[in-house]
Order: C-alpha cells, then structure tokens, then sequence
C-alpha cells in the first residue's frame, strides 16, 4: 500500500465471472479501496499488471497454476503488486491443513512438504503473501487484502506451520512417522481409484511394496481402509508438484 494515504488499488484477476464481479463490488465498497476494471482478458496479466500497477492483484489460483512462473515474475518486475491467491476450496477442505491440523496425527517429511502442491503452500513458496478461499466471509476478504497490501502475509493461524515448511523445518504433530513421498504419491493415486497392482505398475515398483506402504500410512492418517485414503486424498484436493526435468530448480519454486 502506498504510504501517501490514498486507496488501496485492487486488481482482481478470477476466471470465473461471477466471482469476480462478487469480488470487485465487496472491496469496490470498503473504506480506503478503489477496485480497477475487471479485465476482459486474463491471458497476458504480466503486461497488464505493469500498465496498471495495483497495490493488491487477486489471483485466481488456477492461473497460477497454469503459469507457475507468473508469482515469481510479478514480485521481480512489479515489487509494489502484492499477490492474494483466490484459491479454489475452503480451508476446511485443504490437504495440508488436514494433515498438520484436522488429522491430529499425520505430519510431512521436508521431501513430502516439497512436493505436495497445496494451494496455499505453493503460493506462497511462489512469493504471493496470502491466500483466501471460498466460504469466506466478506469481512475476511476484506481484512485480507489490507494485511497483504502492508506487505504482510494473510494466511489462517494454522498457515502458520506452512511457514516452517518454507525454511526447511517440518511441522505437525509429534506423533508417528512422517509421511513420506511415496506415501504421498500413493495417495494421489488412490483417489484416481487405482488398484494396487494398477498403482504399482504406474510407480515401478513391486504390489506388495504398494499394499505395505498403504497400511503405513492408513496408520499415520487414523483411517480404517485404502477406500478412506483415497476419499481423504479425493476430498481435501491433494496434488503433488511433477518431478522436475534434470537440471532443473527444486519443485514449487
């Protein structure tokens, strides 16, 4: 936000119309903001956020994940943009937040942590400073884009362990193991609805090293089945980041 006092300028960039126009006319109608057009065309928004110059570019998640360079771009060639990503669930049906919070028993090796492509933590590992999601009150928009154009991070108290994830530190409970990559991997294709054998074949490795691996980490999560891991997996949107090309930078960066 600029120090001179004048508005917060907010440039919403959300593909689906109606909740962009949604968007625009809450904070259009808060105190001390001032909301830009809504753009008729999202596909060049690096050139657009530098004719425009907002202070608070809301980011429709999905962009970002079609163009994982665009957060990283816009913090190097518009440092005065802060970055809100309107990501595409609500917190209660985040992966992440399930596992280091809602599941009570589950937490991620630092591997894991770096792979797993949860809206909020890749967002942030790609410099925007917060997250909102959908389901959330007007008011919560609202004190979102204020924390962000101070250049301080808007996330829920349990982003908090997401912060840790960042600088290498793993959190979550101190109960059990950790899960593990594979486990994470697993997990994903278990919400595909794969057999075993199926999820064997698609990872190289043996049948019996699939069934071990689901066991474990029904243990880890307190579930009952493999039908429970993959509905866990299914429901809280897990992804994973691709492997990278050889010689490429670590994931989610």
């Amino acid at each position: 936000m600029r120090g001179d006092g004048a508005a917060i300028r907010v440039l919403v960039a959300v593909r689906e119309p109606l909740t962009a126009v949604g968007l625009r006319t809450v904070l259009g109608e808060a105190e001390g903001m001032e909301c830009l057009p809504l753009p008729e065309d999202l596909s060049d928004l690096r050139s657009l956020v530098r004719r425009q110059a907002p202070d608070v570019l809301i980011l429709d998640v999905a962009i970002r994940r079609d163009d994982p360079e665009l957060v990283p771009d816009l913090e190097e060639a518009c440092s005065e943009t802060r970055v809100l990503v309107y990501v595409d669930h609500s917190p209660h049906e985040c992966a992440l937040r399930y596992m280091l919070e809602l599941g009570g028993r589950a937490h991620l090796t630092p591997e894991a942590m770096a792979r797993l492509d949860d809206c909020c933590l890749t967002s942030l590992r790609q410099r925007a400073l917060g997250c909102v999601g959908t389901g959330a009150r007007l008011a919560e928009v609202v004190a979102a884009v204020r924390t962000v154009a101070r250049g301080e991070v808007a996330a829920a108290p349990w982003l908090a362990s997401v912060a840790g994830a960042i600088h290498g530190a793993t959190r979550g409970s101190a109960k059990g193991a950790a899960i593990s990559v594979r486990e994470l991997e697993i997990m994903t294709l278990l919400a595909e609805g794969l057999t075993n054998l199926q999820i064997a074949e698609r990872l190289g490795i043996r049948e019996q090293t699939v069934k071990n691996q689901v066991t474990r980490t029904m243990e880890k999560l307190g579930v009952h089945n493999r039908t429970e891991v993959g509905l866990l997996a299914a429901r809280h949107h897990l992804r994973l980041v691709p492997d990278p090309e050889p010689g490429s930078g670590p994931p989610g960066t």
